[in-house]
């Protein structure tokens, strides 16, 4: 993860790799503008978007304020050590000791982003089932209604002759709206084989395994 590789180089710089120095500043400010994202929206995100992360991020896990916190620390331990004060070995140790604590924390955040995409994905599917068996309703009840009126214009004789060309329009019609139905319903069975190769993950999901990597 992200926060680790932080910690490691603050590590390696404070036993003076200097190119170690870069890299950190590097992962903080891809950290911190990440997590500044998926807080408070950028663009297209909406930031915390549901209760369940929003009790993860200012409830009584205080992620937000954690990962602050971190980046606080990072940032103090690195100016630290490019100036060269005494309490860059203090710094760096504060940061290691929070290593293992915001790890799991932000492993908890990921799983919360993954289990959110798996309840958009379950009500995705289900909207697309009720659609699906909605218009295989609509479509036994046309059929019904074509060939209900063939029988009128039979019955109607000569008089049902014009009657019997709407039908069978209608009945062209109810044909396409099969067609319609049977590409939905074979969709919606790809769809429940591999959900996750028809459903766009989203943005949010994307950027919080990105940012944790």
């Amino acid at each position: 993860m992200l926060s680790q590789r932080i910690v490691l180089h603050v590590l390696l710089a404070s036993h003076g790799d200097g190119a170690a120095l870069t890299v950190v500043k590097d992962c903080l400010t891809t950290f911190a503008q990440t997590h500044a994202d998926l807080v408070s929206g950028d663009g297209p995100l909406t930031g915390v978007f549901s209760e369940a992360l929003h009790q993860l991020y200012f409830g009584t896990q205080g992620a937000d304020e954690r990962i602050q916190r971190f980046i606080a620390q990072a940032h103090h331990a690195v100016s630290c050590l490019e100036s060269g004060t005494t309490d860059g070995r203090e710094k760096t140790d504060a940061l290691v000791v929070q290593a293992t604590p915001l790890l799991e924390l932000l492993q908890e955040i990921t799983l919360a982003y993954q289990q959110k995409m798996r309840s958009v994905e379950t009500a995705s599917l289900k909207r697309q089932s009720d659609i699906a068996e909605r218009l295989g309703n609509i479509s036994t009840q046309s059929n019904i209604v074509a060939l209900n009126a063939r029988i009128a214009a039979a019955r109607a004789g000569q008089f049902g002759r014009e009657f019997a060309v709407i039908t069978t329009v209608l009945a062209d019609i109810i044909k396409e709206m099969d067609q319609l139905i049977h590409s939905v319903v074979n969709t919606h069975s790809a769809d429940e084989a591999s959900p996750r190769s028809s459903v766009r993950p989203q943005d949010q999901h994307i950027r919080a395994d990105r940012a944790f990597q």
